[in-house]
């Protein structure tokens, strides 16, 4: 699903026809990806920063390129990253695509200082002068119910995670409009799953799942009846392609599972991140839970081209878009747990002792940010290689032992 403009998509349904084969490693699956973007991306003339024909969703790659930063800690991802956050901010004159804000909070979090820098007062300033336009904050949010309805739930969900990221006066504001338009979401839109994983990977980073409803009384289509923020990671879980099936741990496209068609890139990472954001916020985590998240991140590697490109369906099928590959590298950014030293999706003994050696060697640190989070030591990204690290490696410690015991029988 391709969208265009900011405000549309069309969607491109092909054949069906998977491509057998193992996944990459996901340091070696990152950086094939973020390489083919650094090489195509423009970085001279008037679109210097963004990528051919699709300047429109630069934001959706650097988004990526910074997680790329994040997880290799190479120099040249992070260059690509904010030549593309200086070409939003010269095209857009203030006035951000929610993936666009969503990028400069990216380009924030790994600025020297991300309390204060250009990115976060781009955003910042952009809520500030929604906030005292004429029609104010929920002026702006209103006028999303002239784009089709899942792409309205795609901007907004980007825009409430800026807005609660620079704590803007409004953010309540914006978290309420993505709730509104969320419970006009089904199967006659676009890319409905899509819609529904965007907004629970959202409305989880910005506040709790509780039993609020999602469509006010009298109000939504008939499929959010009774249904409240509690239930969404549960309806994301049952929208994907169980195990045993072809197409296992990626997400079917409608909520209906019509004609059977699933695999699309962007329904399934956009339906990744909501079980992520979810499972992270969760007091009593639901095992099920786990088990999506690790069949999604299965079927996600499989869907990467050693070349780096990623297709529209994650059989290789389909066309290819730059955007893809920075929301490909989004998911994987955030799949990656701090401590999972060589990167195969826990934190166990083979990372236990290298975790040790690294922040002795860090020990102790401030300014973190600077140095691609003290070389990964500091694991609670507080900016600082601390005590609280060194707590974290004991909570790593004493599960591993207790899974080893469990799994002796003793």
């Amino acid at each position: 699903m391709k969208r265009l403009a900011g405000v549309g998509v069309v969607l491109v349904v092909v054949a069906l026809g998977q491509i057998s084969m193992a996944a990459q490693p996901i340091d070696e699956a990152v950086r094939a990806v973020a390489q083919r973007l650094v090489t195509e991306q423009m970085v001279e003339g008037v679109g210097s920063g963004s990528w051919p024909d699709e300047a429109t969703l630069t934001g959706s790659i650097i988004a990526g390129m910074v997680g790329a930063y994040e997880l290799t800690c190479e120099e040249t991802f992070r260059s690509s990253a904010e030549l593309g956050g200086d070409y939003i901010l010269s095209i857009a004159q203030g006035n951000f695509f929610g993936d666009e804000a969503l990028a400069l909070t990216r380009l924030s979090q790994i600025a020297p200082d991300p309390g204060s820098n250009r990115w976060r007062t781009a955003v910042a300033d952009f809520h500030r002068t929604v906030r005292n336009s004429g029609g104010g904050t929920s002026g702006y949010v209103s006028a999303f119910g002239s784009f089709e309805r899942s792409a309205a739930v795609f901007y907004l969900a980007h825009h409430a995670v800026a807005a609660y990221y620079v704590e803007a006066e409004d953010r309540h504001i914006w978290r309420q409009g993505l709730i509104d338009s969320l419970s006009h979401i089904d199967d006659s839109c676009d890319f409905p799953v899509t819609a529904l994983g965007a907004a629970t990977w959202a409305l989880a980073q910005t506040g709790v799942l509780d039993e609020t409803p999602i469509a006010a009384s009298g109000q939504g289509v008939a499929y959010w009846k009774a249904k409240a923020l509690s239930d969404l990671p549960g309806l994301l879980r049952g929208h994907q392609v169980p195990d045993g099936q072809t197409g296992a741990g990626s997400f079917y496209w409608q909520f209906g599972h019509a004609d059977d068609q699933h695999g699309y890139t962007e329904g399934t990472i956009f339906a990744t991140r909501g079980l992520l954001a979810s499972s992270r916020i969760s007091i009593n985590l639901d095992p099920g839970l786990e088990s999506a998240i690790a069949a999604a991140r299965a079927a996600l590697l499989d869907g990467i081209g050693t070349d780096g490109k990623i297709s529209e369906q994650l059989w290789q099928d389909g066309s290819s878009y730059y955007a893809y590959g920075g929301e490909m590298l989004d998911v994987l950014s955030e799949m990656v747990v701090p401590g999972d030293l060589d990167l195969d999706g826990d934190v166990d003994s083979d990372d236990l002792t290298p975790l040790v050696a690294l922040l002795i060697d860090n020990w102790p640190a401030s300014d973190c940010s600077q140095s691609c989070w003290c070389n990964g030591a500091d694991l609670d990204r507080n900016g600082q290689v601390d005590d609280e690290d060194f707590l974290i490696v004991e909570d790593m410690w004493l599960e591993d032992a207790g899974r080893e015991v469990l799994g002796s029988g003793d």
